[in-house]
């Protein structure tokens, strides 16, 4: 752990209430740098009624104007406010705060804060690399593709100014490698609280399979492909099974339409959101967890099903690959491959032996990725950066 007590001042345009994963990554990092004794302080964006400074867990929040409006989802135009108003408020509250680093999740649009606080002040930042921040080729939304063309200059250069880049999985720094070949992105992988999110035993031949799934309800997360594969399944499948989808979005009367529509609807149980608190529950209560999605950074609710021991079926995408590995711990399919994921489910389903087994290994192959051991990666980092920069 660090022996020199930092003031670490973080960037997030999403801290929970709202937002998915990338905001649990910030909130996980600096509980767990407060409780290492470091003074931390992040800038987030304003909702509704959310106090506007507060402390949680140790972590003071700063929130400032933004627009947000959907717990969910940010729009763009909402991701812009935050880029304004979080800048000019870090410039000002630097002065007051001193920070010896600065970490920003996402350089777009948490990064120009920190790039102005480098070049005025010249306090080092590291960027944090979750996922959409970074171009790609087919993104979704599909209009992605000409907001990456006009920001691929300010991204390169909030990375190349940064003191490190880290990415949470090897897929994503090889995709960032294709907008900027020149940087050194050091790879830290997301986390999981196992004191949380513990094993448990498993039955394997319960009354019904129960298989899980949580994310957004948007077109990225996938869940379409899940229930398009639904009839499939039903027609293969030798036991009983149900799906629960917990979570919210705009994708929602999409979704059950659809399964209305192919008659699936009885097999589905869209659950809404939940708190986190109440979420270990859910996946205690599943047999099988599946991630459909199209893009990831690294999801963390496939590490939290992983620590209570659950065989994972998922989409071949970034992050994925370096926590599920083929026939060990789970099963993988091609993204959008509807035909894959099917048969995927129905092996996972019929095998109840096979299931609990996986669900094994999953327990086992999460157990260095405990939030305190990427905590500390992260704080040897800094002071790394720091040693170099005096």
């Amino acid at each position: 752990m660090s022996s020199q007590q930092l003031r670490i001042l973080m960037f997030n345009h999403e801290f929970p209430p709202i937002g998915g994963g990338g905001g649990q990554v910030s909130y996980f990092l600096g509980k767990h740098f407060a409780a290492a004794g470091h003074e931390v302080h992040l800038v987030t964006s304003q909702f509704r009624d959310c106090p506007k400074l507060e402390v949680v867990e140790g972590i003071h929040i700063h929130r400032v104007r933004a627009m947000r409006k959907n717990p969910n989802v940010c729009a763009v135009h909402e991701m812009f406010t935050y880029a304004v108003s979080s800048s000019i408020y870090g410039l000002k509250f630097a002065k007051q705060f001193s920070p010896d680093i600065v970490q920003v999740f996402f350089g777009i649009p948490a990064g120009g804060g920190a790039y102005l606080l480098k070049k005025y002040h010249n306090i080092p930042y590291v960027v944090f690399l979750g996922g959409r921040d970074v171009p790609r080729q087919n993104p979704d939304p599909p209009y992605y593709r000409w907001l990456y063309l006009a920001l691929k200059s300010i991204i390169r250069n909030i990375w190349d100014n940064a003191g490190r880049v880290v990415s949470c999985s090897d897929g994503l720094r090889d995709l960032a490698y294709e907008t900027d070949s020149n940087i050194k992105i050091e790879v830290i992988p997301d986390g999981v609280n196992l004191e949380t999110f513990q094993s448990v035993k498993r039955d394997t031949n319960p009354k019904k399979v129960r298989i899980l799934s949580i994310g957004r309800l948007i077109p990225r997360k996938g869940f379409q492909f899940l229930i398009r594969a639904l009839p499939q399944v039903i027609d293969k499948a030798i036991h009983e099974f149900e799906i629960e989808i917990v979570g919210d979005g705009p994708y929602q009367d999409e979704l059950i339409g659809l399964a209305e529509n192919l008659n699936v609807i009885s097999q589905l149980h869209f659950s809404g959101s939940v708190p986190y608190s109440d979420l270990p529950q859910k996946y205690y209560e599943a047999d099988v967890f599946i991630l459909p999605s199209l893009a990831e950074g690294m999801p963390l609710v496939v590490l939290e099903a992983m620590g209570t021991g659950l065989p994972i079926i998922a989409s071949r995408v970034q992050g994925i690959e370096e926590l599920v590995a083929e026939n060990v711990n789970g099963a993988l399919f091609d993204p959008g491959d509807v035909d894959e994921l099917a048969n995927c489910l129905i092996r996972i389903i019929n095998n109840g032996e096979m299931r609990v087994e996986m669900g094994k290994k999953s327990t086992q192959k999460v157990v260095p990725f405990d939030w305190k051991n990427i905590a500390e990666a992260y704080l040897r980092l800094y002071e790394d950066i720091l040693e170099q920069e005096s």
